[in-house]
């Protein structure tokens, strides 16, 4: 037994397969270390972070599609995008009629549409600087944009009782800055904006943003040849993930590109899309965007 242990080890085959195993490990690091840095440029590329963190939904989304479209369409678009959020592991709003906190407009021209909200509905611009509505009236196939507010831990709101009546229409209404029983306070003191935080981390923030209320305004010529759920997909990925479409030629494909223009778009939302969303979603959104980036890269290369 001992000698035919011996002659074994000694066949040239079995020594060359013996060697090949560390190889094989080093090519599947190599492959695993390219995955996460595609992802990770995926990530940082369609990622739009508000004041260092990522924003996200926190309440029920109600969803409406506006002008554009024949009714029957409408309901389809606004069935898909509802499909993606729930996937995404995103409350839906359950009662019907809902008061809309997501609003995908198909228009003749975007551009002009976002003119005439500045006009009609500034409170649709609430937070917006004159240089951000002045991206958003660039001509383009789309453009999308959200309305965050800052909260603590528990979902309180920066409260500020001098808060604009726009932003206060289309917000929850912020807790009073005079809320100590009556302690007399200094005119400066309530008039300033105020954020309780109720506990402290190394790894975690006290604050989080949430996203109130998201907008897409695709311009209707750039949907023609679209199907429906590459409308819904696009704007789901917009408006729910707060993000922005990539440079062309990235490395991971993504719905985000539908309107570019160039190349076989994706027909629906990629699992890159997907799984971008699902990761964002899983956490409360305390942390600074640089470590969620780095988690959600993460997820997207080991496909998760």
């Amino acid at each position: 037994m001992r000698l035919l242990l011996s002659v074994l080890l000694l066949v040239p085959g079995l020594a060359v397969a013996q060697d090949a195993k560390p190889q094989d490990d080093i090519v599947v690091r190599a492959q695993r270390e390219k995955a996460r840095k595609e992802a990770a440029t995926f990530v940082t590329n369609i990622s739009r972070s508000t004041d260092g963190q990522l924003a996200r939904y926190h309440q029920p989304v109600c969803v409406a599609v506006i002008g554009g479209l024949p009714p029957e369409h409408v309901a389809i678009v606004e069935a898909r995008i509802r499909e993606v959020a729930a996937a995404a592991g995103i409350a839906i709003a359950k009662k019907t009629p809902c008061t809309a906190n997501f609003i995908v407009a198909i228009a003749v021209n975007g551009s002009d549409l976002v003119k005439d909200m500045a006009k009609a509905r500034p409170d649709w611009l609430t937070g917006l600087s004159s240089s951000d509505i002045k991206v958003l009236t660039t001509p383009g196939p789309a453009r999308a944009w959200s309305i965050t507010s800052l909260r603590n831990e528990s979902g309180e709101m920066l409260s500020s009782p001098r808060m604009s009546d726009a932003f206060t229409s289309i917000l929850p209404q912020g807790r009073s800055a005079l809320e100590n029983g009556g302690t007399t306070r200094s005119q400066a003191e309530i008039d300033a904006p105020s954020l309780r935080v109720q506990s402290s981390s190394i790894v975690a923030r006290p604050n989080r943003q949430d996203i109130e209320a998201s907008f897409v305004v695709i311009d209707r010529p750039a949907i023609v040849g679209l199907s429906l759920r590459q409308i819904a997909d696009y704007a789901a990925m917009r408006g729910l993930g707060h993000t922005r479409p990539p440079a062309p030629g990235g490395p991971i494909e993504t719905i985000l590109t539908v309107l570019d223009g160039a190349g076989t778009p994706p027909r629906a939302l990629t699992d890159s899309d997907a799984a971008y969303l699902k990761a964002l979603y899983s956490t409360d959104g305390r942390r600074a965007a640089v470590t969620e980036r780095n988690a959600i890269a993460r997820r997207i290369a080991d496909g998760k």
